[in-house]
């Protein structure tokens, strides 16, 4: 039997399967249809790992241990919250907060034992605790701040919340969390360049790529992996459209690096397409993955100045994509390098560095143009925020 299944009219195929009856075979497309209704777009297990995996987890919440620490419990509460609520870059993330900053500091802890005076004093004693580098980059000698230890709040909150849910502990307690205190996390506020700055770096970027980059950003307020994550299919351009002023963009899935490890866990939910690896043992992929919030989906309208630029480099693509044949990735992705492969955001925040770099521009990081773009749509708009809201994807209309 072979299940096709649809999503934001990405297609990925089930694996093919052999069923020794019709009645099998339409049990089989029946389970698959409720497992992906349930979790999302993944590759479907089967029924008897899936039944198997449901009873261990229902083993654990029918016999709380009163006396399990909170490492234990959260090993549960990731097995069971975690792989049902988290996307595969929220997982790592968390699992990487649990495994450097909760488990060797706080591990040990009885659930039972944990009280609200105790969790400011983690919080806080954390302010001393130096952060752990991210694979393959170096120590940077700073200490984890403010910002994250809001992030480690925040996990072990919801585990708690669970850990009453489950009852493992008493069901009409007050989450001790809820009223920890936390660091003060001091305002930033982000170097943005003039518009002036804007016009005069377009003038002079000679980087096809990276000037769409900054176009998409400007113009539509998209963020870098909605940038690096476009495909043509997604942009409306014809001339017909670029004439009556409804040339466009859709936005419906993102480019982004994420665990293996996360992924499998996941069952590569929300994973749209997983790109091949140049390195076998590398312990991340780069994927194309639908955005983290409904809001995030939406469709943007191009300006005609830009819309004619993006035929130019359509165009232009074309002609390389004939000239190198096969040795030419074809991934319809808007965003590519000169053999089709994908273009990581890192390879776009460094052009965008030496830019500012080799034209003593003043030194921003490529999101601001985002936020540049942001207060010119305000001030275009008259202070229209619902109006810029659907440019920008926000899920609440605060800046």
């Amino acid at each position: 039997m072979v299940y096709w299944y649809l999503d934001e009219k990405e297609i990925r195929k089930q694996k093919w399967e052999t069923c020794d009856t019709k009645k099998e075979a339409k049990a089989r497309k029946t389970f698959i249809e409720f497992y992906q209704q349930t979790n999302g777009l993944v590759i479907v297990p089967l029924s008897e790992q899936y039944a198997l995996e449901r009873e261990n987890a229902q083993k654990e919440l029918e016999n709380p241990n009163s006396d399990i620490i909170l490492r234990e419990f959260l090993e549960i509460f990731v097995s069971i919250y975690g792989i049902s609520k988290w996307s595969a870059n929220t997982f790592s993330s968390k699992q990487s907060s649990i495994n450097n900053y909760i488990n060797p500091t706080i591990g040990d802890w009885k659930l039972s034992e944990i009280t609200t005076q105790k969790l400011s004093k983690y919080y806080n004693d954390l302010l001393n605790v130096p952060e752990v580098p991210r694979a393959n980059r170096k120590a940077t000698g700073r200490c984890v701040q403010p910002a994250n230890i809001k992030k480690i709040h925040d996990i072990i909150r919801c585990a708690l919340n669970q850990a009453i849910l489950w009852e493992y502990l008493d069901t009409k307690m007050r989450n001790p969390a809820s009223l920890a205190t936390l660091p003060k996390i001091p305002k930033v506020w982000r170097d943005v360049w003039s518009i002036d700055t804007f016009k005069q770096a377009i003038s002079i970027v000679d980087d096809d790529v990276l000037l769409i980059c900054i176009h998409l950003a400007f113009s539509c307020s998209l963020r870098i992996g909605e940038i690096t994550g476009l495909t043509w299919k997604d942009i409306i351009i014809d001339e017909e459209s670029i004439e009556n002023g409804t040339a466009r963009v859709i936005v419906n899935k993102e480019l982004a690096r994420v665990s293996l490890n996360a992924m499998q866990k996941l069952k590569e939910k929300d994973i749209i397409k997983i790109f091949p690896t140049q390195k076998p043992h590398a312990t991340t992929r780069l994927v194309l993955k639908t955005p983290k919030t409904e809001s995030s989906k939406r469709t943007i309208w191009l300006p005609k100045t830009v819309a004619t630029l993006l035929c130019q480099y359509k165009q232009d693509q074309f002609e390389l994509k004939e000239f190198l044949g096969s040795a030419y990735h074809d991934y319809d992705l808007v965003i590519a390098l000169e053999n089709g492969n994908p273009v990581e955001s890192r390879i776009v925040r460094d052009r965008f560095q030496t830019l500012c770099e080799q034209n003593d521009f003043e030194i921003v990081v490529f999101h601001s143009l985002r936020h540049l773009s942001t207060g010119y749509k305000l001030k275009m708009t008259n202070g229209d925020i619902k109006s810029v809201q659907g440019d920008t994807g926000h899920a609440e209309a605060e800046w």
